[in-house]
């Protein structure tokens, strides 16, 4: 008999959800919510929202994890009677009692009882996934209810209006943002004020290098990435103590739109970002820093660390020598406790705060220094080398 993968058995429950019960009505695929992704959510026969964590052969008890922190979070954004059933072709009874305990319901679905019942009711679908072993192209054309849409009908069969704002947002989007899309938007912008007036002169990594504004210079407006781009650009100049010529550097503060994506964090509906270069040509090398992920709009703050990531062009095996030269040169990097990733200590970031103006300016000087490090250790032929580094 032919084994079905994952998407396969997901794209049968979607065309047949009544495999897994009667009377459901899917609201998404693949969903996002807050930093994870769901694999189908439905409505069922009595207006609650069901979620569906599948697995295509043994559930084990992380799979239990999962789902239950999945539901942790529903319930905390919908206060309701919320649902979470985990599927899969062999639970073991020990499992099984795990679901009890947690209040998650499970179900065998194995891959005889989906031949079993195509054979009865869909032929058509039988023939493609089993015999011509083709995936079909109908699951994407079932209609979903969007559950973004549904949540936030005025006529919700839930009671609506509901708020799910924070359900479906940008993946990495902060949990301290406002519902208010045009408060979030306010204080990003004032944000962005702050640093288009700050005159930055500093000296990083005990003195190897010296960042400042480039004299008598003002923000230019600039529109970039074929127009998608908009915003004001910062020239700066970096200058190595082993070298008299400086390295120009540009901040840009921009934004890039996103109408009618029901993600949007900003009443405007476009991002708004930092993005930071060093050097010019094959040798430029960027920082990238999102409002939308550290913005604190009740508090007009930002959350006080940036998340460290790096691109390919970074080998794997240099994240651990980053870490460790942020960390001799006095910037504090440590772990996440929410996921895989290491942040990198800024400190408070508050616009009512009296030392604005020096908090703004640790922002700054974080992604200077994450971006120079970054450069360091991109691989051979890219980036810049910075020798006090090398020691």
């Amino acid at each position: 008999m032919q084994i079905l993968s994952e998407r396969e058995i997901e794209d049968i429950l979607v065309l047949h959800p009544e495999l897994i019960e009667s009377g459901l009505t899917l609201l998404e695929r693949q969903g996002q919510l807050e930093n994870r992704r769901t694999d189908l959510l439905f409505k069922d026969s009595n207006n609650q929202i069901l979620l569906i964590e599948l697995k295509k052969s043994v559930v084990l008890e992380e799979h239990v994890e999962q789902i239950d922190d999945y539901m942790r979070k529903i319930n905390n954004l919908h206060k309701g009677q919320n649902r979470g059933m985990i599927l899969g072709q062999l639970i073991p009874p020990s499992i099984q009692q795990l679901c009890d305990q947690r209040q998650i319901e499970w179900k065998e679905i194995t891959i005889e009882d989906i031949y079993t019942y195509l054979h009865q009711h869909d032929n058509e679908l039988l023939d493609k996934i089993f015999y011509a072993e083709k995936l079909t192209e109908k699951p994407n054309e079932v209609q979903t209810l969007s559950f973004h849409n549904y949540m936030n009908a005025t006529s919700s069969p839930l009671g609506g209006p509901y708020t799910t704002y924070q359900f479906f947002m940008p993946k990495d989007a902060s949990l301290e943002l406002s519902e208010d899309k045009q408060e979030n938007q306010k204080v990003a912008d004032e944000i962005k004020e702050s640093i288009l007036s700050l005159e930055f002169n500093r000296k990083l990594f005990n003195g190897n290098v010296m960042v400042m504004r480039t004299p008598e210079t003002e923000p230019s407006w600039s529109v970039k990435a074929k127009g998608a781009w908009q915003g004001y650009t910062i020239d700066y100049l970096l200058y190595i103590s082993s070298n008299s010529q400086p390295i120009p550097c540009e901040l840009y503060l921009g934004t890039i739109g996103y109408r009618g994506n029901p993600r949007a964090v900003y009443l405007d509906e476009k991002s708004r970002f930092i993005q930071l270069g060093i050097g010019k040509g094959k040798q430029k090398v960027t920082t990238q820093y999102g409002y939308h992920k550290y913005l604190k709009t009740k508090q007009r703050a930002l959350f006080p660390f940036y998340e460290l990531k790096f691109p390919r062009s970074i080998p794997k095996e240099n994240w651990e020598k980053i870490y460790y030269k942020l960390n001799e040169y006095g910037y504090t990097v440590r772990k996440s406790e929410a996921k895989e990733s290491q942040l990198l200590w800024i400190g408070e970031i508050a616009l009512d705060h009296g030392e604005k103006t020096n908090q703004v300016a640790n922002l700054i000087e974080a992604l200077f220094a994450t971006t120079i490090v970054k450069s360091h250790y991109m691989r051979e032929g890219k980036g810049i080398s910075f020798e006090f580094l090398s020691f």
